[in-house]
C-alpha cells in the first residue's frame, strides 16, 4: 500500500501523485521528468546527467584505470539521484498545482489507477482503500 495525493482538474481529469521516495526519479531522473511534464526541471537534471559522464570520464581518464571511471560513474549518478528521488513527488504535485489542479484528498491504495478511482467513488475492484479527506 502507497500513499496517493489526488488531485483534479475540471477539464483533466484526476492525477495522483505517490508520496515517498520515487525510485524511478532516482534511477532514470531525466526520463522520469520528461515523462511528468516537469520543463525546466527537466532541463537541469538532462544537464546533471550530462556533467555527471563527462565528469566521469575525464576522472576515468586520468585515474587510468577503467574500473575506477565506472565506480566514478556510478557514484556520480547516486549524487544526482538523490535529489530527485526525494524531492520527485514533490516537484510533480507543484507542477500539477501551477497546470490548475486542486488537491482533493490523499487514498491509500496499491496503485495510482486505484488510487483515482477510490478519489473518484468508483470502486469496480475488490480490496482495502482508505480515503481521507
Amino acid at each position: 500500500m502507497h500513499i496517493y495525493d489526488i488531485y483534479r482538474h475540471p477539464d483533466y481529469g484526476y492525477q495522483a501523485v505517490r508520496r515517498g521516495f520515487s525510485w524511478q526519479a532516482f534511477l532514470l531522473p531525466s526520463v522520469w521528468a520528461v515523462r511528468r511534464g516537469l520543463g525546466y526541471i527537466t532541463l537541469v537534471l538532462v544537464i546533471a546527467t550530462s556533467l555527471a559522464f563527462d565528469i566521469a570520464e575525464l576522472l576515468g581518464q586520468w585515474a587510468g584505470h577503467p574500473v575506477s571511471q565506472v565506480m566514478i560513474l556510478v557514484a556520480l549518478s547516486v549524487v544526482v539521484g538523490l535529489k530527485p528521488g526525494f524531492d520527485g513527488y514533490r516537484w510533480h504535485a507543484r507542477a500539477l498545482k501551477d497546470d490548475d489542479f486542486r488537491f482533493q484528498c490523499s487514498v491509500a491504495a496499491s496503485s495510482r489507477r486505484k488510487a483515482i478511482r477510490a478519489a473518484a467513488g468508483e470502486q469496480p475492484f475488490a480490496g482495502a482503500v482508505n480515503v481521507a479527506a
